[in-house]
């Protein structure tokens, strides 16, 4: 009895899966320089501020913030006037008081979309629609014309649309993510802080037809990679490929492929990978990339807060697991979770560990 015990427990303790120690080298990665204030390189024009107007329970109010006073969020008080119904969200809006109209970015359904509303109340009046979202919302400084950002499947693209004609003129940005943009007192010029999977963010100034470019603020950060689409998802390689070279395949799932990443940016500094950013990936992604040479589709990782394994050629799936605890991951057969603050940090060192044969402390070849 006393050895059928000692048995039982022996298989009870090879069944289970402890969590292990996080090596601290694995909790961070250097990070490269962010703008903050990008109107002291640009002298951006200056705002309307109109404190009485505001976003009250993803609504548009205005008012003297009575009903804020008495504890009311709907913006139905005497003192506060409602302007547009309850949205989903609000992404962004601003105040032109020359023509005392409000423009705003709201999320009616799926995506954010461009509306116009008077000061005073009236009917809101939409921007033709585009199935990417439309954020970041303003007024130019003169001309009637409001711009805002679209973020699409192929990168970032700037619009700008002449309100009373409906006018439109669109600057594209490849590859690219563009998180802030602002506008010089003459309206003639723009700046835009962009990022891209190849360098961090910059500070970027064109003309309002996004010509005669000038970097204003260099990046931080930058590879020495090739971006080039295949099985439509962005992949970064090396620039430099020696003589019948095949590359370790990492698929990281991200929710903003065009964004710089200071995680896979060490990972491509110290292991030679070919590296798929997407938010998911399917069957034709994968048949696509089998045929690619210089892949090796039989070293592939899988990155991302919910990675699933791949179709065939089995993967080394790196996850989050939010019940783990600050400082733990776990490693079982081909799966490694970690807490999902330490995921991507967690994946670059594992990664290029394993790539130089090094065993990872705690963990397996």
């Amino acid at each position: 009895m006393r050895w059928t015990a000692w048995l039982w427990l022996l298989a009870l303790v090879g069944c289970s899966t402890a969590s292990l120690p996080l090596p601290s080298a694995w909790k961070t990665v250097p990070a490269a320089a962010v703008i903050g204030d990008y109107c002291a390189p640009f002298t951006c024009a200056a705002k309307a501020q109109v404190p009485s107007v505001r976003i009250v329970a993803n609504r548009i109010v205005t008012g003297d913030k009575t009903g804020d006073k008495t504890g009311d969020k709907t913006g139905d008080k005497t003192g506060d006037k409602t302007l547009t119904p309850q949205f989903v969200a609000i992404d962004s809006f601003d105040v032109s008081l020359d023509r005392k109209e409000i423009v705003f970015s709201a999320k009616r359904k799926d995506n954010f979309d461009i509306g116009l509303v008077s000061l005073d109340g009236s009917d809101i009046h939409w921007v033709p629609e585009d199935p990417a979202d439309e954020v970041g919302v303003q007024w130019a400084p003169r001309g009637n014309k409001v711009s805002f950002i679209l973020h699409t499947k192929s990168g970032s693209i700037v619009r700008t649309v002449h309100i009373p004609t409906a006018a439109q003129l669109s600057v594209d940005f490849p590859r690219t993510q563009i998180d802030a943009l602002a506008w010089e007192p003459k309206a003639e010029r723009f700046a835009v802080v962009a990022e891209s999977p190849d360098a961090s963010q910059r500070l970027i100034s064109m003309t309002y037809e996004g010509e005669k470019r000038q970097e204003i603020v260099p990046p931080g950060a930058r590879l020495d990679v090739s971006l080039e689409p295949v099985g439509g998802v962005l992949v970064m390689r090396p620039n430099a490929m020696h003589y019948n070279e095949r590359l370790p395949l990492v698929v990281w799932l991200d929710r903003n492929p065009f964004a710089w990443s200071d995680a896979r940016a060490a990972l491509m500094r110290n292991a030679r990978v070919a590296i798929a950013i997407a938010p998911a990936v399917s069957g034709p992604f994968w048949s696509e990339i089998a045929k690619v040479s210089w892949i090796d589709p039989s070293r592939t990782y899988i990155v991302g807060t919910a990675a699933t394994q791949q179709p065939s050629n089995p993967a080394t799936i790196i996850k989050a697991d939010p019940s783990l605890p600050p400082g733990r991951y776990v490693r079982h057969g081909n799966t490694v979770s970690a807490p999902p603050a330490v995921v991507q940090s967690l994946a670059a060192a594992l990664i290029a560990d394993d790539l130089k044969g090094t065993p990872p402390p705690n963990g397996r070849r």
